[in-house]
């Protein structure tokens, strides 16, 4: 079904906020790869083998490039509008179902509803219809398709890393949250504190042990931490794959800022706007790709133009690009030092 059969033209400008999340998360991919490849193309990890037994060389983090600054703004703007959207449908659907204008106050009291408790869901809807805007309450049509949207009564899930690459790492149980709980989290947390992005976070390849490689997974990495540990003389191919990771809120979980804006994005423009407003879910319903720029063309036809292909899928081939280009690349040998010096030390 195509976005204008069923997406009141009033709410074009919400398909235009998709599109828009959808180039933010296209940005901080190409900002991302562009911070893991480095400026030489050599990565953004400096490392040294430092000999503290005799015989072994412990493969140490020297310095680690900073993160760009824009990288937190384009995964905090794209949350932004992933929230903003479903708020503004829900705005549209209260406002078209009156007879008269919402007071102040009620027009404040507008928002999307996201509990995971059904009892503190049941006592805001009272409020809600005490405050005289029935359109959320459990009888009426909004309330019915937002209380099924509830985490409470809703499945869906967004683990913290793909299943296939879970599968890959040998199947360890990564932490799931409901899609509408991670936006609501996220929005709330970039409202008083700041969205955080990791730079240290690293897949650490040791080629002749791949069983543990897998198992360890992508591992927090700061300056002075030693990746691996190889005997001396002995020829240990090492790769390491360093990258922009954001974390979940008040969870201690890091995730890939592209998988989760894809999985986010997808459930709001797959389930949840098309829930509000048809009452069931519309899988690619709304294209991802839209041009958003001075081409005088209305939003209607920029829809129907629109591509359906998202920033993630778009992201992932210019990945795979960037990493049969660094396969290509000479082996690096990084400095073998003595001793134990201070890598903050030697950096000064």
């Amino acid at each position: 079904m195509r976005a204008m059969d069923w997406l009141p033209e009033a709410l074009h400008p919400v398909a235009m906020r998709l599109a828009h999340a959808d180039q933010l998360a296209f940005e901080l991919a190409e900002i991302a790869l562009a911070w893991s490849r480095g400026p030489d193309g050599e990565g953004p990890l400096t490392l040294r083998q430092v000999e503290r037994t005799p015989g072994y060389l412990e493969v140490e983090v020297v310095t680690i490039r900073p993160l760009p600054p824009i990288a937190a703004m384009l995964f905090s703007g794209a949350v932004h509008h992933l929230r903003s959207a479903i708020d503004n449908v829900v705005f549209y659907i209260v406002e078209r179902n009156r007879d008269k204008p919402l007071t102040d106050s009620q027009a404040r009291a507008v928002s999307m509803l996201i509990y995971e408790n059904p009892k503190k869901f049941e006592d805001k809807v009272k409020g809600l219809v005490k405050q005289g805007l029935t359109e959320f309450a459990t009888t009426a049509t909004l309330g019915q398709r937002i209380a099924a949207l509830q985490p409470f009564a809703d499945k869906a899930s967004v683990p913290a890393i793909p299943s296939a690459l879970s599968m890959l790492m040998g199947g360890p149980d990564p932490a799931s949250e409901h899609p509408l709980v991670l936006l609501r989290d996220y929005s709330n947390e970039d409202k008083h504190r700041t969205i955080r992005l990791a730079a240290g976070r690293s897949l650490v390849e040791r080629l002749d042990d791949g069983p543990r490689t897998r198992q360890l997974g992508m591992r927090h990495i700061e300056v002075g931490t030693v990746l691996e540990i190889v005997q001396k003389g002995v020829l240990t191919p090492v790769h390491t794959s360093p990258a922009l990771h954001v974390q979940r809120p008040d969870r201690g979980v890091w995730v890939s800022p592209g998988y989760e804006l894809d999985c986010l994005s997808r459930h709001v423009a797959d389930v949840v706007l098309p829930t509000l407003i048809t009452g069931m879910a519309l899988p690619d319903g709304l294209p991802a790709l839209v041009d958003l720029s001075d081409t005088g063309t209305p939003l209607a036809e920029r829809l129907r133009q629109g591509g359906t292909r998202r920033a993630h899928d778009r992201a992932r081939e210019m990945v795979a690009k960037a990493y049969w280009d660094a396969m290509e690349r000479d082996w690096q040998f990084p400095p073998i030092v003595a001793g134990g010096t201070d890598p903050e030390q030697e950096k000064s």
